[in-house]
């Protein structure tokens, strides 16, 4: 027998209309998408009309207000901005392929922070934004860029000659890096791009220098920049790939593309290059890599929902296997981990706050139809950012998910020991006391404690007591506090006893892990 099904089809709520007051993110641009429905972004005096399958792009700074219309989902994505190119610095309107969808839900996940590490943008996103960016702004490359090659070695080459179009490496070099044969890597670009490599790589130095002079910049330095050795073998190799000279090109175009002062050209004649090799096709959105959460003990009771994929769930001294629609609630107190699948989507669908799980109903899996997807997906967006109906009851679904998980009676006189343990140890969690001597305390058996305690939390007291300082180190570490004020607040006698600790439960440092163990917005849309 399967599990249950939380409700049918014909059970799934109507989605409301929903709104996100004016708003501007300090830090991070803005990708707004619409994936089903249709919504309004303003922006000073215009709205823009936006349909499922559109994007809006939003830099840093600008504010901007959201409409969404009933039955349609929208997400706001902030965009980590160090990942970005200057060349993005105003408001574009674009297309978002089907194939990219997966992944923007993937990157609004990440930006809630419930997950280990980073993700980047994906050179492919920009590829898309860039494209529409050079239509907007009118660039003018009369060399059309050479085709990109499709092999996964040769596609990596002509990326990187792409954005270094100076690069002077021999294929017989990128072919020991690649640790493939040079005759295949010769055979490859031909066959993939219709020219050889040679030949391609000067193509692609004549689309960047057609873009250095779009922007201003004088011919000479441009040969340079862009590899060529002498002023006259740039001349030749430009005529004879654009049928003038570089000084007739500058005159006909100068002033096409201008591009701020600060900007790095290198970046946006790359991304104006990639764009252009493939115009009768999207690139092709980065993996979904397979992730996770940290081993943590909630101070609430959440529930995750398995949108695409499957994920491994565990909980306590026990494991379960998600398949996609499943959906399970984890009491707070407990510790548990998700592993999921590559290509697979986890989302946290709410909370609610319990610190105990003597008095909870016990973890277990329940299912979604698949026609309750967008109604779940409107769920996400309205319990974690506030761009949310006027009315909206965040743990509507939490607490429906809580009464069907619902199976046993609730907690007993019996489990009160353990419960003001658990509770004592979260309000101060410097608390050093061993069971015995909380047995002394609550004047309980220490055996029966004992084995009261590892039902409850799946874990032995030390254990689960470790595991809940680690929760609270993560949390303040992304705070922004430091490794020896975390130390004294979870009452560790010294940082450096901490810091060791930290490491054999993260595999990094506490200043490692506030750089790189996790990814989560810093805007204020985000309701974390």
């Amino acid at each position: 027998m399967g599990p249950r099904l939380v409700f049918s089809a014909g059970e799934v709520p109507e989605i409301p209309a929903a709104r996100l007051a004016s708003i501007a993110n300090e830090r991070e641009p803005l990708l707004f998408w619409v994936h089903t429905g249709r919504a309004e972004l303003q922006i000073g005096d215009r709205v823009r009309n936006v349909p499922a399958g559109a994007a809006v792009w939003v830099p840093a700074g600008i504010a901007y207000s959201i409409r969404v219309d009933p039955e349609a989902v929208a997400f706001p994505i902030p965009m980590p901005a160090a990942d970005l190119p200057p060349t993005l610095n105003r408001i574009i309107d674009f297309e978002i392929p089907a194939a990219w969808q997966d992944w923007l839900v993937h990157q609004f996940a990440h930006n809630l922070g419930f997950l280990r590490g980073g993700t980047a943008v994906g050179a492919g996103l920009l590829e898309l934004v860039a494209g529409a960016h050079a239509k907007k702004s009118g660039a003018s490359v009369p060399h059309s860029p050479p085709r990109l090659p499709r092999s996964a070695e040769t596609l990596e080459i002509a990326r990187t000659l792409l954005r270094t179009p100076a690069d002077d490496t021999e294929l017989s070099q990128f072919a020991r890096q690649l640790k493939i044969g040079v005759r295949t890597l010769q055979r490859r670009f031909t066959e993939e791009t219709g020219l050889s490599f040679v030949r391609w790589r000067t193509s692609a130095r004549i689309a960047a220098a057609t873009a250095y002079l779009d922007a201003g910049r004088e011919i000479g330095w441009t040969g340079g920049q862009v590899g060529f050795a002498t002023p006259a073998g740039f001349t030749r190799a430009f005529r004879e790939h654009t049928g003038m000279t570089p000084s007739a090109y500058a005159r006909a175009h100068r002033g096409a593309a201008p591009i701020h002062e600060n900007e790095t050209l290198a970046q946006s004649v790359a991304l104006l290059s990639e764009e252009g090799t493939q115009p009768r096709s999207a690139p092709i959105p980065p993996t979904i890599s397979a992730s996770g959460t940290w081993a943590r003990v909630n101070d609430f009771h959440v529930v995750v929902w398995i949108y695409r994929g499957s994920a491994r769930v565990t909980f306590g001294d026990r494991t379960w296997n998600l398949r996609r629609g499943d959906a399970m609630w984890l009491p707070a107190g407990v510790r548990n981990s998700v592993e999921i699948a590559e290509g697979s989507l986890l989302l946290p669908l709410g909370s609610q706050p319990g610190a105990s799980p003597v008095a909870a109903p016990p973890p277990r899996v329940l299912h979604f139809a698949r026609e309750a997807e967008r109604y779940l997906l409107h769920t996400v967006v309205a319990n974690y950012t506030h761009l949310r109906p006027e009315i909206h009851d965040p743990a509507r679904i939490s607490r429906l998910v809580r009464n069907s998980a619902a199976a046993r009676p609730h907690g007993s006189r019996q489990s009160d020991p353990v419960e003001t343990i658990l509770g004592a140890l979260r309000a101060d969690p410097t608390d050093s006391r061993t069971l015995s001597e909380w047995s002394a305390r609550l004047g309980v058996d220490e055996n029966l404690l004992h084995q009261g305690f590892t039902e409850a939390t799946g874990q032995s007291y030390p254990r689960w007591r470790a595991q809940l300082r680690m929760t609270l180190a993560r949390a303040h570490l992304e705070e922004g506090l430091s490794a020896g004020e975390t130390a004294r607040r979870l009452g560790y006698a010294h940082a450096s006893g901490f810091t060791k600790v930290f490491i054999a439960a993260h595999g990094m440092s506490p200043r490692a892990y506030q750089r790189r163990g996790w990814r989560g917005a810093a805007e204020g849309l985000i309701d974390s």
